[in-house]
């Protein structure tokens, strides 16, 4: 169970990522039709992207074997998502509301989870 919930996390941060990625090389790709990209709209792709992607490869490399920060970092992507929900469903951007749902669930879930398992140090030094 524990390797689904680790694989699925790491899953859902790639995915993440790839989109802003996406958003910074093709904007047009995460709008909805008919919208053009403007300068601020690169912009906040741009900087949409500095936060993703970081984020991700920090919780890829948590999910890989460093686990004492692991719950807090996966709260902080949890909550991030949220924002993105917020977002997509402000900006009417399906996907991008579906697919920070899907992840903001499976990482706020994740936290929980391992939160609560006997033995899992959630912050470094307690526990």
């Amino acid at each position: 169970m524990r390797r689904m919930v680790l694989g699925l996390n790491a899953a859902v941060a790639a995915a993440s990522a790839a989109a802003a990625v996406v958003g910074v090389l093709h904007p047009t790709l995460v709008l909805p039709a008919g919208i053009e990209p403007t300068a601020g709209l690169r912009m906040y792709a741009q900087a949409y992207a500095v936060r993703a992607v970081p984020l991700a490869a920090a919780l890829v490399y948590l999910l890989r074997g460093e686990r004492s920060a692991l719950v807090p970092v996966l709260a902080v992507a949890g909550v991030a998502q949220l924002g993105d929900v917020y977002i997509g469903l402000d900006q009417g951007i399906a996907g991008m509301a579906v697919g920070g749902t899907l992840s903001a669930g499976v990482h706020l879930t994740s936290a929980w989870w391992l939160a609560r398992r006997p033995g899992t140090r959630v912050l470094k030094g307690l526990a």
